[in-house]
């Protein structure tokens, strides 16, 4: 996958987390969330990966091209 490939999925994770914002209710109990958090954690996880191959990407260039990071 080339790196704007990443960029695009990268920013759509993002956003889907972004939606998931306003689903997240502070004053209810410890209990709730059962499907919510772990999706979140999912999308989390996915939105990280996506971002260390880009920095991962991006160190590489620079090497290859005698620049630092």
């Amino acid at each position: 996958m080339s790196g704007s490939q990443m960029r695009v999925r990268l920013r759509r994770v993002l956003v889907e987390l972004g939606e998931l914002a306003p689903e997240i209710d502070p004053f209810a109990s410890d209990q709730t969330g059962g499907l919510l958090f772990p999706h979140i954690t999912a999308l989390a996880d996915k939105a990280g990966a996506l971002a260390r191959d880009l920095v991962t990407e991006a160190r590489n260039a620079a090497a290859e091209n005698g620049n630092g990071i």
